[in-house]
């Protein structure tokens, strides 16, 4: 009876486990958070960066005290701001982990221990830590050093990334090569986030390190950003997609961010001998009632959190006690950190300042070049507002990018008839099967890079079933910076060869709106839209290369449909257009 009782009572300390709360960070991170919105721009780093200038390797930097760590992530921060603000990239995110990077290096050995960044977009902080500060000036050009880990680049990058879920199962892989061959240290941290642990790869990943018991850690990485942006109108409301990250979140409000005090009182219960012990299975399923950390306790994981991610005091020691720890149980370490801490202009952006191109560091003012016509994306989301409002079976779904794919302006018009499914693009696909099943007209739009992760899907439980799925590939072709991870250059060889589906490609906007009134009509079966990153050409373009004659110079915006096998000859071999004319 008292048993019960105690655990009744921990069990309303518990937030309701679908109450969405936001998450509550430390008083003193709230201070200087406050502090420095309140000093508004002109914003400016350290003149200087002397223990930066220092470390070259992580090697450098292994007798620096506490005080010297934290100046150095603030030198560190600074120097990605800077950095970025000539070159554009993946800004948030770096800025987000800089303490997490500055203690993963401190207390760990790379390369002979394994730090896996999935996504790897934040691993600028890492790339300057590991002998490429100097090579930033080429972040993401050709030449240069790439915007992601990469294992030809660098023997500091353990695995090379771009798409999402993957770090778990490279940790665990990693984590059991090192046992069978008898190496004299196991340390691989896989560092993921709420975003990325979404992926039901991931989860395969926890399942299988639970069953195995493979010695391993996984640092949730938890910024409350799950899509891009995270907070776009759709029927899941305003809140991150993702349930887990409302359990995460409700983690972190149900008690305050646990400290290393806290931490080693419970860390007896991580050793092999305490694991029969009743005390110790009680210990864990209190902590679990307080914390939340159940969910992955009963996956086999050892939970330890939340913890602040920028608070470095209690992040080393933490990390040095599991490092040093000898049980072969793997580690879930959930710690909260702030997308774009420390830069006021990216901590209150919608987006976060997630991708940027250069921008002026004192103010946070993006370079953006005024677009003559409008972005192909956006056209697809005009047209699918257009077809939306004709016929209420018009839904759409995205995979965690609304904002790339265009599902956010959709999603403003039609919130209820849109579904961001998080990172889960397999999922997505199969859904839209049973969608299409039950009489709807789902328009699936995911980048070509992406839409890779659901081919089993797409021939499986679209294709052979012969469904009118309407597949919206966005960035198709090649993309830029972003490199070969990102390149849509594989989906007319995995999508040609598959059955019953309809493949359209657009050579402008014109078309594209054609092609969607297309996809819209067609119900015999599947269909593909693939176009590209870019704006349209504009009606000027448009009349003289392509040879368009518009009514009053102006471009529809009503697509017409197209006859299914037929093409346009839009440039003739040898450079001649279609009315013989050499084209310049």
């Amino acid at each position: 009876m008292k048993l019960f009782n105690a655990v009744a009572a921990l069990s309303l300390a518990v937030p309701a486990a679908n109450a969405f709360t936001t998450p509550v960070l430390s008083s003193k991170y709230v201070a200087k958070s406050a502090l420095r919105m309140s000093e508004g721009p002109p914003y400016a780093g350290p003149l200087t960066k002397p223990l930066l200038d220092s470390v070259e390797f992580p090697n450098d930097m292994k007798d620096f005290s506490i005080k010297d760590l934290k100046q150095l992530s603030n030198e560190l921060r600074w120097e990605v701001l800077e950095a970025v603000s000539r070159t554009g990239g993946h800004l948030s995110s770096s800025l987000g982990v800089v303490e997490l990077t500055v203690a993963l290096h401190y207390v760990f050995d790379m390369p002979t221990d394994d730090i896996i960044w999935d996504v790897a977009h934040q691993c600028y902080p890492h790339k300057m830590l590991t002998g490429r500060r100097h090579k930033f000036s080429t972040l993401r050009q050709l030449g240069g050093i790439s915007g992601f880990c990469k294992r030809k680049e660098s023997k500091y990058d353990s695995f090379g990334a771009g798409h999402s879920s993957t770090s778990i199962s490279v940790a665990q892989g990693m984590s059991i090569g090192k046992s069978m061959l008898n190496k004299r240290t196991n340390n691989c941290i896989a560092v993921i986030g709420d975003g990325a642990i979404t992926g039901g790869m991931a989860y395969e990943a926890m399942n299988s390190a639970g069953y195995l018991q493979n010695r391993m850690i996984v640092v949730l990485n938890d910024n409350g950003q799950v899509s891009l942006p995270t907070g776009t109108p759709s029927a899941g409301g305003t809140v991150p997609a993702s349930q887990l990250s409302a359990y995460t979140s409700n983690l972190l409000v149900s008690k305050p961010f646990q400290d290393f005090r806290a931490f080693a009182k419970s860390f007896n219960n991580l050793l092999p001998e305490n694991i029969k012990d009743v005390n110790k299975r009680f210990d864990e399923y209190a902590r679990g009632i307080i914390s939340g950390g159940t969910l992955f306790e009963e996956l086999g994981f050892y939970y330890v959190g939340p913890i602040d991610g920028h608070d470095l005091d209690n992040m080393i020691p933490i990390l040095e006690k599991l490092r040093d720890g000898g049980s072969n149980k793997p580690v879930l370490l959930h710690v909260k950190t702030n997308k774009g801490q420390g830069y006021p202009p990216a901590e209150s952006a919608s987006d976060k300042m997630h991708g940027v191109g250069k921008f002026d560091l004192a103010t946070g003012a993006q370079q953006k070049k005024t677009a003559t016509a409008p972005s192909l994306t956006s056209i697809f989301a005009d047209s699918l507002i257009q077809a939306a409002t004709e016929d209420r079976a018009v839904v759409g779904i995205t995979a965690a990018m609304p904002g790339g794919t265009g599902m956010d302006i959709f999603g403003r018009r039609f919130p209820k008839r849109t579904f961001d499914v998080g990172i889960a693009e397999q999922h997505a696909v199969t859904m839209a099967a049973g969608m299409a099943c039950e009489g709807l007209k789902p328009f699936v739009s995911i980048y070509s890079t992406f839409m890779q992760r659901a081919y089993d899907q797409v021939i499986h439980d679209v294709a052979v079933q012969n469904l009118p799925v309407r597949m919206i590939l966005d960035r198709a072709g090649v993309v830029g910076n972003d490199g070969p991870t990102h390149h849509g250059c594989y989906d007319l060889a995995y999508m040609a060869c598959v059955p019953n589906l309809t493949i359209m490609a657009p050579s402008d906007e014109i078309e594209l709106r054609n092609m969607m009134k297309t996809c819209l009509d067609f119900n015999d079966g599947p269909t593909v839209l693939r176009y590209p990153r870019g704006n349209g050409y504009g009606a000027e373009t448009l009349t003289e290369l392509f040879g368009y004659e518009l009514e009053n110079g102006e471009i529809p915006t009503i697509g017409e449909p197209l006859p299914i096998g037929k093409g346009r000859i839009i440039r003739r071999p040898g450079g001649f257009g279609v009315n013989g004319d050499k084209n310049t």
